[in-house]
């Protein structure tokens, strides 16, 4: 399970959350989405495979039901000419074990 501190950084001016650039919902579902598992068969585009230097091919969950907390804060991003997609996130993720085997133990 993991509990996730988001900070996202856009070029937005304040009281723009919602509009412009992407509404904060469908943001997040878009980024909770890419921390999973690929699952559904449209995930990845056709023939898109992980390349020589992602062997192994880590994902943070198996799948974002996992997610058990979630704190979100924006902040305006103060770079210049910027398109207004752009966006900077840093991700705080606290996990913690579900089922305690000899393998996690140490991680408990």
């Amino acid at each position: 399970m993991a509990e996730l501190n988001i900070m996202l950084f856009r070029p937005q001016a304040p009281g723009q959350l919602v509009g412009s650039g992407g509404d904060i919902d469908n943001r997040l579902k878009t980024l909770l989405d890419s921390l999973k598992v690929p699952s559904e068969p449209n995930a990845l585009l056709p023939g898109e495979k992980p390349t020589a230097d992602e062997q192994p091919f880590y994902c943070l969950l198996e799948d974002d039901k996992l997610i058990t907390g979630l704190t979100v804060v924006t902040q305006r991003l103060l770079e210049p000419d910027l398109d207004p997609n752009d966006v900077l996130v840093l991700v705080n993720v606290t996990t913690r074990i579900i089922d305690t085997m000899w393998g996690n133990i140490g991680l408990g």
